[in-house]
């Protein structure tokens, strides 16, 4: 079966998890017609997290360096866009249709706003479909095990995919303002998150500078990451 060989093939690329996911119900502007997704990411070391955590000056110090290369978020997150590709070419040399969502493909495809780094189909919105968590106040993944520490790749297909479809899960964040008290620029706005709320309710991404101190600080990373130590 074609689930099989994805699985293999991602496999090979040290991919930690996969989830075949249940899209037909989605906006045709979403799905772009096909039935299904493939999504699959890896987890962010403990090692890193604390890294991140204990130096509030972490990615500023890396802009100020201009080097990126050694930052272990930075680079997952490049695989998981060639990852993406591949299996997208790698299903097509199997007869069937398929989309990467990675951001160079999206981008040529008018699928990315570059500018806004806002696109049609976020990977967030596959992994609510999957059940993996909720979108926490600091507008990003929020997973019972691994906090905010995972990142993500994915493909749309019209593969004959065996995909499931979860009930999305209730936020779990209660009255926790951690992320907002941790966000200097005060991108964040305190919205709590639920289906049909849009991304400009939750977060300012016009004062947001990607410092990943509400990632690392969430307690739900924590508690991933102290966990792990």
């Amino acid at each position: 079966m074609i689930n099989e060989k994805i699985i293999h093939e991602l496999r090979q690329h040290n991919i930690e998890f996969i989830y075949f996911v249940d899209i037909s119900t989605l906006a045709p502007s979403q799905n772009r017609g096909f039935p299904s997704a493939v999504l699959f990411g890896v987890k962010c070391s403990s090692g890193y997290l604390k890294k991140v955590s204990d130096n509030p000056n972490y990615v500023l110090e890396m802009v100020e360096r201009n080097y990126f290369d050694d930052d272990e978020h930075y680079c997952r997150e490049m695989e998981m866009y060639h990852i993406s590709d591949f299996i997208a070419g790698f299903i097509e040399k199997n007869g069937y249709s398929a989309y990467s969502l990675s951001d160079n493909n999206q981008i040529a495809t008018n699928n990315f706003d570059g500018m806004s780094g806002k696109t049609n189909l976020p990977l967030k919105t596959l992994a609510i479909r999957a059940g993996l968590g909720w979108i926490g106040k600091n507008n990003l993944l929020v997973n019972k095990e691994y906090g905010c520490s995972q990142i993500w790749g994915g493909i749309l297909t019209d593969a004959p995919l065996n995909t499931e479809l979860y009930q999305s899960f209730a936020v779990q964040c209660g009255n926790c303002r951690i992320c907002l008290n941790v966000c200097q620029p005060d991108a964040l706005k305190g919205k709590v998150w639920k289906l049909g709320v849009t991304r400009e309710e939750i977060i300012d991404v016009d004062k947001c500078t990607t410092c990943l101190k509400c990632m690392v600080h969430c307690p739900w990373t924590q508690r991933y990451m102290n966990k792990n130590k």
